[in-house]
């Protein structure tokens, strides 16, 4: 892979984390300073898994630079490869299960099927995601073993 592409994905990787830790930052000062809202009650709560949500995004992205490492030293085709694919895998429904069932709870407290059906769409959003990371992995793999026989034919 071009080392110009490995470069501009990173730098990609690091704009999504800072906008990510912004957010996160952004979501904890609302709740610090503004106790008043109609939800104020399960505020921290929904703060709390807002930032847990946006923290699977972050580990998602380790993962994928760590896997941008592997690509870089020609090493993708690992065993150790797949324990990132995995992460990614498992991040991704994580926050996608924790945003769906955040949207669907606010929705129905708050009267609110707009939210409800966003939080069905994110369930199934992520749901895909999960899926295409299973079936990556699986691509993966075969890839790791035609590369470990052309290794020994050669």
């Amino acid at each position: 892979m071009s080392q110009l592409v490995i470069r501009a994905l990173r730098v990609l990787l690091i704009l999504i984390a800072l906008g990510a830790l912004g957010a996160q930052t952004v979501i904890v000062f609302v709740v610090a300073t503004h106790p008043e809202s109609d939800l104020a009650d399960r505020a921290v709560a929904y703060a709390a898994l807002g930032v847990a949500a946006i923290a699977c995004v972050e580990v998602a992205l380790v993962a994928l630079w760590v896997l941008l490492s592997m690509v870089r030293r020609d090493a993708i085709f690992d065993e150790r490869a797949f324990r990132w694919v995995d992460v990614i895998t498992v991040a991704g429904l994580v926050a996608a299960v924790v945003v769906a069932g955040l949207c669907a709870h606010v929705g129905e407290i708050d009267d609110a099927p707009g939210l409800v059906l966003i939080g069905g769409g994110v369930a199934i959003g992520g749901a895909a995601f999960a899926l295409l990371m299973v079936v990556m992995r699986g691509l993966l793999r075969s890839a790791t073993v035609f590369r470990r026989e052309l290794d020994e034919v050669v």
